[in-house]
């Protein structure tokens, strides 16, 4: 068997239908993640895991997805300020001072997408998930919480929450074992031999 290639070139994926005098929302992405992407995903990941906290798997895989989106967005349509007003995806900029020392960030149009919870999920749905799950398939990678959308792993046949230990006792076992042996038993030297005797 030999590794598979992803695709070159763009995908384009509708996240919001048309509604009534409204155009849909569509986003052009690069048909596979780029590995600065994957990259800027997986350290998203790790950084929520180091924080720790409540949700800390769902948190993780929201900001594995943020970064692999925000980081593959093209183009878009039916996205601006009003009917009449396209915006076009720009990143955030970093702002630098006179002596070129970083003072603030000036959001992009990206972030302000990210910001919008609805569009994040379709994205997630229709771009990243089905990415990972076809990339693990058809190089025979199995499921892994680490570094993925936490959707990833809510598939048929897949455990959706975390084991929870509901006591430390083992089940089988009723009775504590016995203690170990402490005393000290102490070796009794041997006197050395004479040296050349």
């Amino acid at each position: 068997m030999s590794w598979a290639l992803g695709k070159a070139g763009t995908v384009t994926h509708t996240l919001v239908a048309a509604r009534g005098d409204l155009p849909p929302v569509t986003v052009t992405f690069n048909a596979q993640p780029t590995l600065l992407s994957a990259r800027a995903a997986r350290e998203a990941a790790q950084a929520v895991f180091r924080e720790g906290g409540p949700k800390v798997t769902e948190r993780a895989g929201d900001a594995f997805s943020a970064a692999i989106i925000r980081w593959n967005i093209l183009s878009w349509t039916g996205i601006g300020d009003g009917p009449d007003t396209p915006v076009d995806p720009t990143h955030d900029v970093e702002q630098l001072d006179d002596a070129g020392k970083p003072i603030g960030v000036e959001l992009g149009t990206i972030s302000a997408f990210l910001a919008e919870s609805r569009l994040v999920d379709a994205a997630d749905r229709e771009y990243v998930l089905p990415w990972v799950l076809a990339d693990m398939e058809k190089n025979g990678w199995s499921p892994s919480l680490d570094g993925t959308s936490s959707r990833a792993t809510q598939v048929q046949d897949t455990v959706s929450s975390p084991a929870t230990q509901e006591s430390s006792v083992d089940a089988t076992t009723t009775t504590d074992a016995p203690p170990a042996p402490t005393t000290k038993r102490s070796r009794r030297r041997k006197p050395a031999k004479a040296s050349g005797g």
